[in-house]
């Protein structure tokens, strides 16, 4: 549907020729009209479009459509508006003379008791109807004329009479024009100025204040195939004319002829509307809803004839408003220009020379110059030891150039690397960086470093120490492109990151948009009013590089995007990026930009960036239910669902519309950011008062448009004073009598405890007999202890008594004989050992004494225990030709203490293996319900009959019975004592080999 522009043929006035790409919106009953016949279209001082559609009237916010039709008329079709819009005062009519006055952004049922606003006016005998929109056809009835009020008066016009009536002295004026009954309605207004079109002449006459001013000859206006699109209120004047729509002006006393677009299926269209503002054209028809034309700020290239693909990624600027492409291709806004064939390897390499020459990538290993002076049309080729040419730029000491090249290993990618030539020839270079990762982009950061970004990480190379920093350690950031700004400034694109601004050597991240597009940035260009533009891949995005830079300092402050989309011209949202040259400022002043549907041309000082200019909350839907309200809200409790409207006239990209609500005094005091629905949503809130605040971005510098409305939730009757002081009342009464009940209840209460203490009294009687048991068995223990030392004390005083005599008398002997020193030094240690194995066996008893509670509770293998004491006498049995043996099951296992069971088992065992020879010791053990057996039998040469009724008899009366420790030992009365503390049993018995021994102990563990 896009043409070129056409030319206009120069008329006696001045006629401009006027063109613009633009899209189309369509409206109707599938989405969002209430009927398919758009009868008129207005704007009010508000900022809403008004359309009239035969089922009621329609509000239209640039987002959502609002219906009325419930009127209380016979009918919910109207014709078109008149009125006055600066004066809030839009009317329209059912065709019954019925009006409905658009006031304060809400339809209502206008009295026909003020005349001023009748449709019909009788002057002087006659009826005169109003006329206000050329795009309607009127009856012609004899005798029935036409009016059309202007600012200082109205004029009158009938058959062949035409009087103006001026306001101003209250006086008729004749105007000195023939009207025919066929040419009553062939009248149109521009700024209060009356045009008459005259088709018999082929002129049109200009009229003002009842007095004819200029006569245009104007064969476009009174061309039979013209259709004029004339509305009052808008002060509006169209014509369409072979399927082009125009535009008539009138500026400065010269009537002006705009061509604004040229499209089909206009044969059914009756309204008309062109924003100003947004540059926007609305189109109303009787069958098809309505058409919103946009016209845009961008232009989108088609792709080139013949070529399957629109793909576009690395261009540079050619001439003053053109770009070329590494295939030599040329676009203009307009599309392809021409072609230079260039012999190129990809898209993505394009550079040039200080010579203005252009290369491009021909094959591995070799650059093609495309020479300036000789018209880009032949090369100059250059073999350079490079894999594949990524980027490449020259200053006045260098040319630099970025490649790739594959590892060795198979499958591993690339590396990056970096060269450093000495002038064009590219003969050899002079400086070679190599990096683990594969490069994308290079850039000078000043005189001694360059830039490096690569697919992973961005480093800084130092040119003259050769040394390379990371300067994302630790990130992985795929860099898309190096961007130096006006102020000198490194921003840094990446592939799902961002973009950064590189600072000191630190690469600071910049906030995202809200829907996160700006995460996969390409390029960055800086306008003459300092906005960056930045191209994504879902949009173009501009802010304020200010902003930016504020937010660097301080990340609490507000970066605020502006998204450009489809709607403004592009043939797709995805722009590309890979290319070393992404995004190029050509002459002329034009931005142009790479996308996956084509290259897009704008300048940037010309697109216009809307942000809304009213904002109004005054309607609710509460519970399904519509509520309009003026400031002021009021919610009852029971409310479900509240949804707060807050309508934005706006006809831009919905994105840029930011609104942000709270509700103060209430856990949502908070500022939240509100959809594209546009409402604030309230349940459940708690009685009291709010104000909801809402505040919508007004502009690029942080502007705001602030609204406030007061939302009162009234309490329920028991949430009111009233209420809570009858409570208190009747709480205080409660209170009293339940202090007297719990008087009472306190009364019956120390009874029962008096009854309680009397049985625990009981209990604790008992618990100090159980305490007088253990203090009797603790007793029995003390004195067991202390019989023990007294016959320790005794018994070890005759050796050491005997060692003292036997050395005194080897002292005072006069003569010592070899054999007497012997004989005495024999004595001596007998004694002395045998002390020091009494004095030893004393000690392990008293650590086994204080230490066997510890293990009360450990359970363990009966068989590793007797494996571990086999263990330790295995050397002497085997000297002595004695073997062990452990017939014990390996599950059985006790938690009977173990060191004094260890210390029982070892003083048996040590006894079995002195006094076994040639024989043999073996272990047993029998497992009852609640007690162990074990029993120890060998075969040496037993224990005497005597020594067996002395232990038996100990055994059954060890705490009144005399030790005798001297003549045994202690070593069997230890293992009585053990026994005694574990609760256990020792039986000997003499055997016709040996002696067996049989302990029996209580064993608490459950097999």
């Amino acid at each position: 549907m896009i043409r070129n522009i056409l030319l206009f043929i120069i008329l006696s006035f001045s006629c401009k020729a006027y063109g613009q790409k633009f899209n189309i919106l369509k409206y109707d009953t599938e989405n969002g009209l209430p009927q398919n016949s758009v009868k008129d279209i207005t704007k009010d001082a508000y900022g809403f479009i008004w359309l009239t559609t035969e089922n009621g009237i329609v509000r239209y916010d640039g987002s959502s459509f609002l219906t009325y039709r419930n009127f209380p008329l016979n009918t919910q079709r109207f014709a078109h508006f008149y009125g006055n819009r600066d004066k809030d005062s839009i009317f329209t009519n059912d065709g019954y003379e019925n009006s409905v006055l658009l006031h304060r952004r809400a339809p209502k049922i206008f009295s026909q008791k003020n005349k001023s606003h009748n449709n019909v006016i009788v002057k002087d005998g006659y009826q005169y109807v109003q006329y206000s929109n050329k795009a309607y056809t009127y009856d012609l009835l004899k005798g029935i004329g036409c009016y059309i009020k202007v600012r200082n008066g109205t004029y009158y016009i009938r058959e062949n009479a035409m009087v103006y009536h001026d306001d101003r002295d209250k006086k008729d004026y004749p105007v000195n024009i023939r009207i025919t009954l066929n040419q009553l309605f062939d009248f149109f207004t521009i700024d209060h100025t009356l045009f008459h079109l005259n088709y018999t002449s082929g002129s049109v006459q200009a009229i003002r204040d009842g007095k004819m001013i200029r006569s245009y000859t104007a064969p476009l206006l009174t061309d039979p195939e013209s259709k004029i699109f004339w509305s009052q209120i808008n002060g509006q004047a169209f014509v369409i004319n072979r399927n082009t729509i125009y535009r008539c002006l009138l500026t400065n006393g010269k009537l002006s002829i705009l061509k604004l677009a040229d499209m089909d299926n206009l044969k059914y269209c009756i309204s008309m509307y062109y924003d100003e503002s947004y540059k926007k054209l609305y189109l109303g028809s009787t069958t098809s809803g309505l058409r919103i034309l946009n016209f845009l700020d961008f232009s989108a290239t088609e792709q080139k004839p013949a070529q399957f693909t629109n793909i576009f990624y690395s261009t540079l600027p050619y001439g003053n408003d053109q770009v070329i492409t590494p295939y030599g291709e040329i676009y203009d806004r307009n599309g392809f220009v021409k072609s230079k064939h260039f012999s190129s390897l990809t898209p993505y390499f394009l550079a040039d020379d200080q010579n203005g020459n252009i290369m491009v990538e021909s094959k591995a290993n070799t650059l093609l110059s495309y020479q300036k002076k000789e018209g880009f049309n032949t090369n100059r080729p250059f073999h350079i030891p490079e894999n594949y040419f990524v980027d490449l730029y020259y200053d006045r000491n260098a040319y630099y150039i970025a490649s790739r090249k594959s590892k060795e290993t198979i499958n591993t990618g690339y590396t990056g690397i970096l060269s450093v030539y000495a002038d064009g020839s590219f003969s050899k270079p002079v400086q070679q960086f190599k990096l683990n990762n594969e490069i994308t982009k290079i850039a000078r950061l000043d005189p001694d470093n360059v830039l490096a970004g690569t697919i992973k990480t961005l480093y800084r190379i130092n040119m003259k120490t050769g040394k390379i920093y990371n300067l994302s350690p630790g990130k992985n950031i795929l860099i898309r492109n190096i961007i130096r700004t006006n102020d000198g400034n490194f921003w840094i694109t990446t592939l799902g990151k961002g973009f950064f601004l590189l600072k000191n050597d630190r690469l600071i991240r910049m906030p995202y948009d809200t829907n996160k597009n700006i995460s996969s940035s390409h390029t960055i260009l800086e306008d003459p009013k300092g906005f960056l533009w930045i191209s994504t891949n879902n949009g173009l995005y501009r802010v304020l590089k200010s902003q930016l830079l504020k937010y660097s300092s301080d990340s609490s402050t507000r970066v605020n995007y502006y998204r450009f989309s489809k709607e403004e011209g592009f043939n797709t949202n995805e722009f590309n990026g890979g290319g070393n040259f992404c995004g190029n400022r050509l002459n002329n002043g034009e931005f142009v930009l790479p996308s996956l549907n084509g290259l897009v041309f704008f300048d940037p000082l010309k697109v216009n960036a809307h942000y809304p200019a009213q904002v109004y909350i005054e309607r609710a839907v509460i519970d399904g239910k519509t509520l309009n309200f003026d400031g002021k809200i009021n919610l009852n409790q029971d409310v479900y669902r509240a949804d707060i409207f807050i309508d934005v006239p706006y006809y831009a990209n919905a994105d840029n519309v930011k609104i942000l609500a709270r509700l103060s005094n209430s856990s949502h005091a908070k500022w939240e950011t509100i959809g594209k629905d546009r409402k604030y949503s309230m349940s459940n809130i708690e009685p009291g008062s709010y104000k909801l605040e809402v505040k919508v971005l007004a502009s690029d510098h942080e502007k705001y448009i602030y609204k406030t409305i007061a939302v009162y939730v009234p309490p329920f009757f028991y949430q009111t004073l009233l209420f809570r002081v009858l409570c208190a009342s009747v709480l205080i009464l409660l209170i009293y009598l339940l202090l007297k009940w719990r008087v009472s209840f306190l009364q019956k209460k120390n009874r029962e405890l008096e009854e309680i203490i009397e049985a625990r009294t009981r209990s604790l009687s008992d618990t100090v007999d159980d305490l007088k048991s253990t203090e009797i068995e603790l007793y029995k223990e003390i004195e067991q202890q202390k019989k023990l030392i007294g016959t320790i004390t005794h018994d070890i005083t005759s050796p050491v008594r005997f060692i003292a005599i036997t050395a005194k008398e080897m002292l005072d002997r006069q003569e010592k004989t070899p054999e007497s020193v012997e004989k005495v030094l024999s004595s001596i240690y007998k004694s002395s050992f045998q002390l020091y194995n009494f004095t030893r066996t004393l000690k392990e008893y008293a650590d086994i004494y204080s230490n066997h509670r510890s293990h009360e509770n450990e359970t363990y293998l009966l068989y590793d225990l007797i494996e571990e004491k086999i263990l330790l006498f295995s050397e002497i049995a085997r000297n002595n030709h004695t073997v062990i043996i452990n017939t014990i099951d390996r599950t059985v296992s006790t938690t009977v203490s173990k060191n004094i069971f260890a210390a029982i088992i070892h003083n048996l065992l040590d006894n079995s293996v002195k006094f076994t020879q040639n024989g043999s010791i073996t272990f047993s053990c029998m497992h009852h319900e609640d007690a162990l057996s074990l029993s120890i039998v060998d075969t040496g040469s037993g224990m005497d009959e005597s020594k067996i009724q002395y232990y038996t008899k100990l055994q059954d009366n060890i705490e009144h019975e005399k030790l005798l420790l001297q003549k045994y030992g202690l070593g069997l009365h230890l293992v009585l004592q053990l026994l005694q503390m574990i609760e256990g049993t020792i039986v000997f018995r003499r055997n016709t080999i040996g002696t067996s021994c049989i302990i029996t102990v209580k064993n608490k563990k459950d097999e």
